[in-house]
């Protein structure tokens, strides 16, 4: 078996869209036309892996050329390398182990791994986690994050099941949004609760769902004219990621999110999706956990898993 590691460049995108198509553990996150909405924001050192001259594997990475250290991916939510779904555990380590000798041979001295956690994976797919601790790389971030399972899910705790009820007897219901609208009430209750901005702006939001119309999408409720809560849903097949939740004060008084989440799980749960996820709930590199926003979670039935950060010298 021969591997070769080619550091990526344009004229590889097909070769890269071959292995995402196959993947065992790819999301739209890693397709290129998302990876780089950031423009030159990073500097690529993306990788991708042949075997016998066939693409199998590729890692989504950049590289901070002050301090030679690569990151998979600092863009992303999660990286790390994203294999064919036929590659056996042997060659998948070697594979692996190739791409990291590549980064070394690049440049790079140290990487840091934002590890996929596995229930975000189509099928079993931990040989990198298995090669970072043989590698004895250090575990330098555990975030807590909130995931429900659809089959057999915990209920809706008492009081989001009464806000659901307050919801309906108002005559909410649930819809499609568009996406700047969803962003301008997410832009104002962050403003007024927290006095921050969203992660992505208006005008990225907007590009990336003209872009992933199928994988990006808004549910919401309205009181006549007026939007009350939505959520902005990462679709990953076989699970659905909030990735913002709002709801203005109206509508926490009428229970609009929890009607929302409620919708969403009914709808989540008829098309066959596996999972919820719901997020982080954890600040400061995990090491602080903000319990208020994990109570609200679990309100709605869902239990944690941890997305861990890897970091070692190559």
């Amino acid at each position: 078996m021969d591997i070769l590691v080619r550091r990526y460049t344009p004229d590889l995108a097909e070769d890269w869209a071959t292995v995402l198509r196959c993947a065992k553990n790819g999301l739209f996150l890693f397709e290129r036309d998302f990876v780089e909405y950031h423009g030159e924001r990073f500097v690529e050192m993306s990788a991708i892996a042949y075997s016998d001259g066939v693409p199998v594997a590729f890692l989504p990475a950049a590289i901070d050329t002050r301090s030679a250290q690569v990151t998979s991916h600092p863009g992303l939510t999660f990286g790390g390398v994203v294999l064919r779904r036929e590659v056996r555990g042997d060659v998948a380590i070697e594979i692996i182990e190739a791409m990291l000798a590549a980064l070394r041979e690049w440049g790079a001295t140290t990487v840091t791994i934002k590890l996929l956690p596995q229930v975000f994976a189509g099928y079993p797919a931990a040989e990198l986690d298995y090669v970072l601790w043989r590698r004895g790389f250090e575990l330098v971030r555990r975030d807590l994050s909130s995931i429900l399972p659809l089959q057999g899910a915990l209920p809706f705790n008492s009081s989001k099941n009464q806000s659901v009820k307050k919801a309906s007897k108002a005559g909410l219901s649930v819809t499609e949004a568009g996406v700047g609208d969803f962003h301008a009430l997410l832009e104002a209750v962050l403003l007024q609760q927290h006095d921050v901005a969203p992660v992505h702006s208006k005008a990225e939001l907007e590009m990336l769902s003209s872009r992933f119309p199928s994988q990006i999408f808004v549910r919401a409720t309205y009181q006549g004219d007026q939007l009350l809560a939505g959520a902005l849903v990462f679709n990953y097949q076989h699970v659905w990621h909030t990735q913002y939740l709002a709801c203005s004060s109206e509508g926490r008084n009428l229970g609009a999110l929890d009607l929302v989440v409620s919708e969403l799980k009914n709808e989540a749960t008829a098309a066959d999706v596996r999972y919820l996820s719901f997020g982080t709930s954890s600040d400061a590199a995990g090491r602080v956990l903000n319990d208020g926003l994990l109570w609200q979670k679990e309100s709605y039935g869902a239990r944690s898993l941890t997305h861990d950060f890897m970091h070692g010298s190559l």
